[in-house]
């Protein structure tokens, strides 16, 4: 039957409650480490979505900056390079957006990089729309060139005609023509500025500059009769229609791009941007939630590990009082009780005798104990009476026979005792002497020990700092290593810049031909206006001054443009040979970096195989102390065994002179006994 008032239950019971406290703050703990290893992993995804959403927003960014690049393209290779580059950044978004919604658990996250590929697909659908119209573009541009140098062409030749100029009207005619070349020549500059700044008043210039250029073909039809004439009319106007049919139909094109531009690539690019801001808004938020989230639980972890320590240390104390009061200090008492009662104090009072637990249950069995005693106490007296009365009777004759016994066994044994000491003489004296060459022996091997244990402790000292050295050289290496890689990058990245450079010096060799074919078409003009200044006589003469001017200005334009294209290509071949000579120095600095690689792991397994060295030359100096110590040990048990030996040499001599006097004193004793 289990008491309830019961020192073992009462502790075992504290105990309990001090254990189940003690698991329910190690459950609480590694609950908590739990949730917050959860909500940091939830935190970190949520980071890397943030981060992918940033970097598929700079990919985004890429395709707008290789999209103006293809509106601004004026060769086919550059067309064709931007496109290709479009569609790369859209591949590397695809995949960044593919692996963070793997990543993702939110459906909203989700549904966005849905979005967002969807609208960079028609991004991207809208900018192969354009790759088409700006190659039709160019081919129109030439197309229109060409319209316009055979005009200038035919012109000349008609101009150039002495039947033609002889003619009646040739004056009205030709004053008709430089109404419609300079009306060409308007409606081809406004086309350029239409296309290349997108000015839209423009448009209006070119419809009315089309028709003063139509307008005066008409006109000088009108005006001449010749066959000779009409025939070189004829051709102007067939280049006429050339000309504006090639406008009209770049015109369409660029208004076609600008309406792709508008309702295709522009709402796309931003709404893939507003939602690539909103995810990554929306991941950031989240991720300061799971912080905050796990801030908060370890508040509330440590609250409650607070709560449950406290109790842990209340049951303790409440144990700790309880052991004393109720178990050390009666246990004391019934201890000093029990004490008295073995030093023959039979009415001392037992304490605690009326308590019903196990303490209790001690002092009812030593109070029986204490009846039990005093009982045995008074028949044992009794006892001792009557055996008293007859052994006084055979005592008497038990001595006398006891002295005869006692005589004949206690001579053999002096006998024997005087024989054993002569031989313990003779093996103490063989014994110190044999203690005293141990002695000798183990002096000698503590000093070749000592001298053995001081060269073990140099080499692991020597170890040590080789071992120092080498770890030393490790971080060096590795230094070096990490400087050379971060080398490569800048390497890389002033590889990646130089050919930026190279692109936009190609870029500007472009305009530059631009440039110079407005420079060219501008000294053809002035060529026509010198021309006819010099046609009109004295009354064009102002005007001819003013077109030699034009034409100067033309030539030194034409010749600076050649000094820039000549600069440009020596800043693309030295951009060329930066490329090269840049390549050349990461792959230098990449291999120099594998080489500092293979030196690092050499170099730790140096490191690793010296601290092995070191550690077993350790282990070696501490067993060779181990052995002087053992030797020392040695030599004081020597010692020790050469005094001990010398003394049972002194007692074993000593005893032979007391064995004799015991024989004459037990004579004495037993002739005393016999007298009684």
């Amino acid at each position: 039957m289990i008491k309830i008032n019961s020192v073992g239950n009462k502790l075992g019971l504290a105990g309990l409650v001090g254990i189940l406290l003690s698991a329910g703050v190690v459950a609480n703990q590694m609950r908590t480490e739990t949730a917050i290893s959860e909500v940091n992993r939830l935190a970190d995804v949520q980071q890397k979505i943030a981060d992918s959403a940033m970097e598929a927003d700079g990919q985004m960014r890429a395709m707008q900056v290789a999209s103006q690049g293809l509106r601004m393209a004026i060769t086919t290779p550059e067309i064709d390079k931007n496109a290709a580059e479009i569609r790369a950044a859209k591949a590397a978004q695809d995949r960044i957006i593919d692996a963070a919604s793997a990543l993702a658990t939110r459906q909203e996250y989700k549904d966005n990089f849905a979005k967002i590929k969807s609208l960079t697909s028609t991004y991207l659908a809208a900018a192969d729309e354009i790759v088409g119209l700006q190659k039709k573009l160019l081919e129109l541009y030439r197309n229109r060139n060409v319209a316009v140098i055979d005009w200038n062409r035919h012109l000349d030749q008609l101009r150039l005609t002495t039947a033609v100029t002889e003619a009646t009207n040739w004056p009205e005619v030709d004053g008709q023509l430089k109404i419609a070349d300079n009306a060409i020549n308007a409606v081809q500059a406004a086309a350029w500025r239409y296309a290349s700044m997108n000015e839209v008043t423009q448009k209006g210039q070119i419809i009315t500059k089309a028709k003063i250029l139509t307008d005066a073909l008409a006109k000088a039809s009108v005006f001449e009769d010749s066959e000779l004439v009409q025939g070189g009319l004829i051709q102007l106007g067939t280049d006429m229609k050339k000309f504006m049919t090639a406008t009209d139909e770049a015109i369409g094109s660029n208004d076609q791009k600008t309406d792709i531009v508008r309702t295709k690539i522009t709402p796309a690019a931003a709404a893939a941007s507003q939602l690539v801001a909103q995810s990554v808004s929306s991941a950031k938020a989240a991720v300061g939630e799971a912080r905050a989230q796990a801030a908060e639980e370890m508040a509330r972890s440590g609250q409650v590990n607070l709560a449950l320590g406290l109790a842990v240390v209340l049951v303790l104390i409440c144990t700790m009082v309880f052991s004393f009061v109720g178990v050390a200090r009666p246990m004391t008492r019934l201890n000093g009780a029990m004490g008295k009662m073995a030093a023959g104090d039979l009415d001392v009072v037992i304490p605690g005798a009326k308590r019903g637990d196990e303490i209790g249950d001690i002092a009812k069995t030593v109070t029986v104990i204490r009846a039990n005693a005093e009982q045995k106490a008074r028949d044992e007296a009794a006892a001792r009476l009557d055996q008293d009365n007859l052994a006084a009777a055979s005592r008497k004759r038990e001595m006398v026979e006891l002295a005869g016994t006692f005589e004949r066994a206690v001579g053999n044994i002096v006998d024997n005792v005087s024989s054993a000491s002569n031989r313990l003489e003779e093996s103490a004296g063989a014994l110190t002497a044999t203690a005293e060459q141990a002695k000798e022996l183990t002096a000698a091997v503590v000093a070749a020990s000592d001298e053995a244990s001081t060269n073990v402790q140099a080499v692991a000292s020597s170890t040590e700092e080789m071992s120092s050295s080498v770890n030393e050289i490790s971080r060096q290496v590795q230094e070096s290593a990490n400087i050379a890689n971060s080398a490569v990058a800048q390497a890389r990245k002033t590889n990646d810049r130089v050919a930026e450079l190279a692109k936009a010096a190609a870029r500007i060799g472009d305009v530059v031909e631009l440039i110079n074919t407005i420079a060219g078409q501008t000294n053809l003009l002035a060529l026509n206006a010198t021309i006819e200044a010099a046609r009109a006589g004295d009354a064009g003469r102002g005007f001819a001054v003013v077109a030699s001017e034009v034409k100067a200005l033309a030539e030194q334009t034409a010749k600076a443009t050649g000094d820039i294209s000549h600069q440009i290509n020596g800043i693309q071949a030295a951009t060329q040979e930066s490329v090269g000579a840049i390549k050349e120095i990461g792959d230098t600095i990449g291999r120099m970096s594998e080489i500092a690689s293979t030196i690092a792991s050499a170099v730790e397994q140096q490191g690793a195989a010296t601290q092995e060295i070191s550690r077993n030359v350790q282990q070696a100096a501490q067993g060779t102390m181990q052995v002087t110590s053992n030797i020392t040990d040695v030599q004081r048990g020597a010692s020790a065994t050469g005094s001990a030996s010398t003394q049972v040499l002194s007692a074993a001599q000593s005893l032979s002179g007391e064995s004799a006097r015991l024989k004459l004193e037990v004579g004495k004793f037993l002739d005393s006994v016999r007298a009684a």
